[in-house]
């Protein structure tokens, strides 16, 4: 009996052996017909990874998409604003060893090499140097059963793995194409986007047009012109809807203002530093608080004419296209608008670039609302604009190189003629002392267009030993407009 079940495990252990030897044969002979399918697809391999080096050039280099040609099986032809083109193909997996792209602390992308479900690695050149994707394209192929890579351009080639025709990963999981980028997502899930030409332009085109808004703010809120009113007001529509209006004023300019709406992703507005008394552009990016916006050189922008106004621009950088700013004359030096938590501002398609909020016309002025809810009011412009001459007291003489009048004497009392012409129904007049002058009456008579009257103060008992001048403020006010007048009076020491 013992003899007979030796003779049967014997016989089942040849068996075995024989079965396992026919599934390695069967096993090396499907090796064997994927790495020649594979070495049949080394040159689309190679094409593949140059296309891709293609695009992070492209990203680098700031090129946009100017054009996107659907393909058959689900593909794309992509055209550059520089001229290249490449062909994306979504959806289809690499082989193992599989290379992809990575960002590095740098801010650029690096080539590097995936094993099967493992971990991407840099794939190091013969230094151990990390290999940019945009620089070098490797190159892979087949020989002798091993992948093999180059850096050089075939001159020397360098072992990866064995060629066993297993799956790998793509470089990238997902391309997605709309009219203003293309998005690459991959397979790490990190992204970045190309934008396409008529995008940037688009954007470009709303930046250009803020700009001119922040102009506009510029001249109605800092450096109070007081003689500017509106001449005439026409309606801006678009697709049959009132978007804003375009307002002629009385010194020949054109302001183009539209409403604005409640989303917007920033605000700029202007705010008084009453330290200084200086006014300077804030911003307030989002649900943030508002902060100061930065000249080139870090000091606070100034919001004057003579300052110049910011240039709002979007720059294509590393990912997307993000906002930015700068100043004339230095137009170019621009810096990437960041929130309070020092966040880049990215573009948004639906991004509502508007810094006034809202327009109404009144019976007798426009207001114009900010976005922070700064009311701004431009009156109607009459016929003519009320203006208005003074004669100084007896004695008194008037240097009108430096709008100076000649020495007052301490505690004593004068009167300044005033006389106003083109005067309106509601015109007003009113004074105030500085320097530690007292106004003690201002008299009105007259009726029509001419206005006349008396304004008269009282210097202070002493002079302070550093003030060299009484200073008396005039305000003539018509309609929302206030003109004001500095009428300065030299101290006799």
């Amino acid at each position: 009996m013992k003899k007979i079940l030796a003779i049967v495990l014997t016989a089942v252990s040849l068996f075995t052996a024989v079965s396992c030897a026919e599934d390695i044969k069967q096993d090396l002979n499907d090796i064997r017909a994927r790495v020649v399918e594979l070495e049949a697809l080394v040159t689309s391999i190679n094409d593949y990874y140059a296309d891709i080096s293609k695009i992070v050039s492209a990203l680098e280099d700031h090129d946009m998409i100017r054009n996107i040609t659907p393909l058959e099986g689900n593909a794309y032809l992509v055209t550059f604003v520089s001229g290249q083109t490449i062909t994306l193909i979504q959806g289809i997996d690499g082989v193992s060893p599989n290379l992809g792209i990575k960002k590095y602390d740098d801010g650029l992308f690096y080539w590097t090499v995936q094993y099967g479900s493992e971990e991407p690695q840099w794939l190091l050149s013969n230094l151990g140097l990390k290999i940019r994707a945009s620089a070098l394209t490797p190159q892979m192929k087949i020989d002798d059963g091993w992948w093999q890579y180059s850096y050089d351009g075939g001159a020397s080639w360098t072992r990866l793995c064995a060629a066993t025709g297993e799956p790998g990963k793509s470089v990238f999981k997902n391309i997605s194409v709309s009219d203003y980028f293309v998005t690459f997502t991959l397979a790490s899930n990190s992204m970045f986007q190309i934008p396409t030409e008529q995008y940037f332009l688009r954007v470009v085109e709303r930046c250009n047009a803020f700009s001119k808004e922040l102009e506009t703010a510029t001249s109605i809120l800092a450096g109070v012109d007081t003689t500017m009113a509106v001449k005439s007001i026409t309606q801006i529509m678009e697709e049959g809807e009132l978007v804003g209006y375009t307002l002629l004023l009385n010194n020949g300019k054109k302001l183009e203002i539209r409403s604005g709406k409640d989303e917007q992703p920033f605000i700029f507005t202007i705010k008084k530093d009453h330290s200084d008394w200086t006014d300077y552009w804030m911003v307030k990016v989002g649900d943030g608080a508002f902060t100061w916006v930065l000249d080139k050189n870090g000091n606070r922008a100034i919001a004057s004419s003579m300052s110049g106004t910011p240039q709002l621009s979007a720059k294509d950088t590393l990912g997307g296209l993000y906002y930015a700013y700068s100043f004339y004359p230095d137009i170019d030096k621009y810096q990437l608008l960041r929130d309070a938590k020092g966040q880049l501002v990215p573009v948004s398609a639906n991004d509502n670039l508007r810094l006034f909020k809202a327009i109404a016309v009144n019976a007798d002025n426009v207001a114009l609302t900010m976005a922070d809810g700064t009311v701004a009011y431009l009156p109607f412009a009459y016929g003519t604009t009320p203006s208005i001459t003074f004669t100084p007291p007896e004695g008194i003489t008037y240097d009108s190189s430096k709008y100076l009048y000649s020495e007052v004497e301490a505690n004593k009392t004068y009167a300044v003629k005033y006389k106003i012409t083109d005067a309106t129904l509601n015109t007003q007049i009113d004074a105030i002392g500085m320097d530690g002058a007292v106004v003690k009456s201002v008299t009105k008579t007259g009726t029509g267009k001419i206005l006349e009257g008396v304004i008269t103060f009282t210097t202070p008992t002493t002079f302070p030993a550093n003030a060299t001048t009484t200073r008396v403020l005039v305000f003539m006010t018509w309609g929302s407009s206030v003109n004001m007048q500095v009428l300065e009076f030299k101290n006799k020491k």
